[in-house]
């Protein structure tokens, strides 16, 4: 099998079958998978995390592929077993020296002990599973059935989207937002002082360096 890759003077062409004997054939069977998970034209990507990071990963961390083939191959859902999988995955993606088994506690310990910045560290353990979820509805039910006539497409609303009037929408997480969930993240942008306007002074909360009055004062 060969691809047609470029134009004109850049045309070239890539001989697909002497990449899936590079690769190996159980690998090359997860790749719709891998290639939907770290991020395609309809499932975001991983801030700051290339499909060269991605791949160079999955070299070291080669456990995932039985994983990615299952999720490639017109899956029913994202088993526990799954996600301890992808979750080791993007861990590794993120810190190769971690020794964290969940995505949470990654995230604490990026955070904290080696003080990345809040965009250098993975998603939570909550956002990971409805990502998990929109990939293999993307290359499992999708890309799967791309020469069937009439595809069994389910409903997008078992993985990871939601429905709103006649559109769907990506489910980011089943978290309430952290700004909801924890006040101490409030902050006002008083100017002139302080006053019953305010919005920490109306959450019964003092104002922080996070605000833009002189807080100080």
């Amino acid at each position: 099998m060969w691809l047609a890759f470029g134009q004109a003077a850049k045309l070239r062409w890539i001989p697909i079958h002497e990449l899936v004997a590079g690769i190996g054939p159980q690998k090359a069977k997860g790749l719709p998978y891998f290639h939907a998970f770290t991020g395609c034209d309809v499932v975001s990507t991983f801030r700051g995390k290339g499909k060269k990071s991605a791949w160079q990963t999955w070299n070291i961390c080669e456990e995932v592929t039985e994983t990615y083939t299952m999720l490639s191959q017109n899956p029913s859902t994202v088993s526990d077993t799954d996600m301890q999988q992808l979750e080791k995955f993007v861990i590794l993606m993120y810190d190769r020296s971690s020794a964290a088994t969940s995505e949470d506690e990654a995230r604490l310990d990026l955070f904290t002990r080696k003080q990345r910045s809040y965009n250098s560290i993975p998603p939570t353990e909550a956002a990971l599973r409805e990502h998990a979820r929109r990939a293999p509805y993307q290359a499992g039910i999708i890309w799967s059935q791309a020469t069937i006539t009439r595809p069994d497409i389910s409903s997008p609303a078992h993985w990871g989207w939601i429905k709103n009037g006649d559109a769907w929408q990506v489910c980011w997480t089943m978290l309430p937002p952290v700004g909801a969930s924890c006040q101490e993240l409030t902050k006002c942008a008083c100017k002139k002082g302080c006053n019953m306007r305010c919005k920490c002074f109306r959450s019964g909360l003092p104002c922080t360096a996070l605000c833009g009055c002189t807080w100080e004062q």
